[in-house]
């Protein structure tokens, strides 16, 4: 859970769209960030420290330097110092250690982070503000080389010549990361460990289960700190874990550390964790609802304040402003509910959309065509308004730009049959996509409930499946650019015949390529069950086969780049009749002769 944050955006778009980048100072004494807004059209701006006045240098550049040894090193400092090769002999203390820590991050934080395509390039950066700025400020229990180990992990996949994006923020997954991760390094220091796949790992489980608490009822549950009653203190802990909702960092991590401060109430609704006080020794220090984002739910408002009266807690200025901001949303949620009265009524979603400013315009049938759909606002939803968010999609049937669903209530997308731009579905309700034929730019399904893509025939763009649910690819025929198929239960492509960019099969589930006859970048096969291309005819980028299962090249002509070999199970090239550029084929089974009527040009 989170406390107040220093966060200051030199520039913020006019269309209020956040385009700014990572931190671009860390002053040592309390990690505070700034963020400046790059030219994401050029991405040529780079990042220089000695434009601010504020940014202090790092002690470690002027010690006087002594020997320390790696016997000095334990947890997560002994992880760092055998991960990146710490200069340890340069150091005298454990301040030079954590400076050295700092510096790291400071590179991770001053990297240039741009994607191919420009899309991808500011989903980054959304992801990526989150993340610098919950590790760096928002978890006090997060010691440097935590940090360090934390956005090293989550970046370092982040190239120019891809499009990967880091994956989604949730604070009681990475958590539940850190305090195996912590328990692993005191028994072994050395232990090798991959941080970004563990997280990756936990984060699909985590939206396959379920808050279970044990609890019945609907009340409130004080759980005291060590102070008031360390006697119990290690069953306490155990005892908010296991009353924490699942986003919550006290589901693992962070129980100890915080019920050590103070002590914390949990507000359960039949049985289920939706409301955390957490204290600092008598002062409320922070209140979150379900979602951990600093914001108390508006729905809650009422019994959170009313329990706040009636016991006479005492707040801090965080609780204090939460609460401010909640009541100040309160009444702007009064005021609106009042201007729209008759059109929730009637359920005028043309007139509720137009209040919000998005516009809206009817085909001939009389079926909406909005702009873009988007929350109402950053504070609150249409369901805090009293709007069922199914009934807003009973009468759309096109979205021009992009579509936000992730933190919605809705569940169904009625008659939409068209979403111009982007398409985010992951943390959504969404599990039905009803009549959507067609995606205009890329496509998140990733921690999502969409388990069938139905009547979806097209993505111009990329489609991210991994780490979703999708069983079903459906009618899609279509995908202009990468697609993503890693950790996730497809194991067919049914009707699918184009791949505009690269194929990412490794770590898939796949071994029946249905239909799929061109791949126009480049195809990755290691780790995954397929055998056969099939229908494939070409791949017009580089061919991976090694570390595969595949053996068969079916109809496979064409390799428009490079083809590896080494390490795979392939023994005969059937049809295949050109490899543009180099075959690598040593250390695998076939031969020099094997290649004797391919065609290939050597650059």
């Amino acid at each position: 859970m989170v406390n107040e944050l220093e966060v200051y955006i030199i520039v913020q778009s006019a269309t209020k769209k956040f385009t700014g980048f990572l931190a671009k100072e860390i002053i040592e004494s309390n990690m505070r960030i700034s963020f400046l807004q790059p030219n994401i059209n050029s991405y040529k701006q780079k990042n220089e420290f000695s434009n601010f006045q504020n940014l202090k240098p790092l002690k470690y550049d002027t010690v006087s330097f002594g020997a320390m040894k790696k016997t000095k090193f334990s947890g997560f400092d002994a992880a760092v110092v055998e991960k990146y090769k710490a200069p340890i002999e340069k150091f005298n203390s454990n301040e030079d250690f954590e400076n050295w820590t700092k510096s790291k991050i400071e590179e991770l934080a001053k990297r240039d982070y741009k994607a191919r395509q420009k899309d991808s390039q500011i989903q980054r950066e959304a992801l990526l503000k989150e993340w610098f700025i919950y590790v760096l400020q928002g978890n006090s229990a997060f010691t440097p080389a935590m940090q360090l180990i934390i956005l090293d992990a989550i970046t370092k996949n982040l190239k120019p010549n891809n499009d990967e994006l880091p994956p989604v923020l949730n604070k009681g997954v990475l958590a539940d990361c850190i305090s195996e991760l912590n328990k692993s390094l005191k028994e072994n220091p050395k232990n090798s460990f991959n941080f970004h796949k563990m997280y990756k790992t936990k984060l699909n489980a985590f939206y396959l289960e379920d808050t279970n608490t044990g609890e019945e009822g609907t009340k409130w549950i004080i759980i005291p700190s060590k102070n008031h009653d360390s006697e119990n203190f290690e069953a306490n802990v155990t005892k908010l874990q296991t009353l924490s909702h699942k986003n919550w960092c006290t589901k693992s991590f962070n129980a100890e550390p915080y019920l050590e401060k103070g002590d914390f109430h949990v507000y359960l609704v039949d049985g289920k964790p939706k409301i955390g006080l957490r204290f600092e020794g008598k002062k409320l220090q922070e209140i979150q609802g379900e979602k951990n984002n600093t914001q108390i739910p508006m729905s809650y408002y009422d019994i959170i304040t009313d329990y706040i009266e009636k016991n006479g807690l005492e707040t801090s200025f965080n609780a204090h402003r939460e609460i401010r901001m909640a009541h100040f949303n309160k009444k702007r949620i009064e005021q609106i509910k009042n201007h729209l009265y008759l059109a929730i009524q009637h359920k005028d979603t043309q007139r509720i959309l137009n209040y919000f400013g998005i516009e809206t315009e009817q085909d001939e049938n009389g079926k909406l065509i909005i702009d873009e759909f988007r929350e109402p606002d950053s504070e609150f939803t249409y369901k805090d308004l009293g709007i069922n968010e199914n009934d807003l999609f009973k009468d759309i049937i096109e979205i021009k730009r992009n579509a936000y669903f992730s933190n919605y209530d809705v569940t169904n997308l009625g008659c939409l049959e068209r979403i111009g731009g982007c398409a985010y579905f992951q943390d959504s309700k969404v599990s039905k996509l009803g009549n959507l034929k067609s995606i205009g730019k890329f496509v998140i399904f990733g921690n999502s409930q969409i388990t069938d893509l139905e009547n979806l025939e097209t993505i111009n763009e990329d489609a991210r499946f991994d780490n979703s649910r999708v069983k079903s690819l459906g009618k899609l025929k279509y995908i202009g650019s990468d697609a993503h198929f890693e950790h996730c239960p497809i194991n067919s492509l049914g009707e699918l015949e184009y791949i505009g960019k690269d194929a990412y099969f490794t770590g898939s589930n796949i071994d029946d390529l249905g239909k799929l006859k061109m791949i126009r970048g480049d195809a990755y096969f290691a780790g995954s069950p397929i055998t056969s291309l099939k229908d494939i005819e070409v791949i017009m980028g580089d061919a991976f086969f090694g570390n595969s299962s595949v053996t068969d090249l079916g109809a496979l002509h064409t390799i428009g780049r490079s083809a590896y070999f080494k390490n795979s199970k392939i023994t005969d090239l059937g049809n295949l009749q050109t490899i543009r550029r180099h075959p690598f084929y040593i250390g695998s089974l076939l031969k020099e002769e094997d290649f004797a009527n391919i065609q290939h040009d050597l650059f």
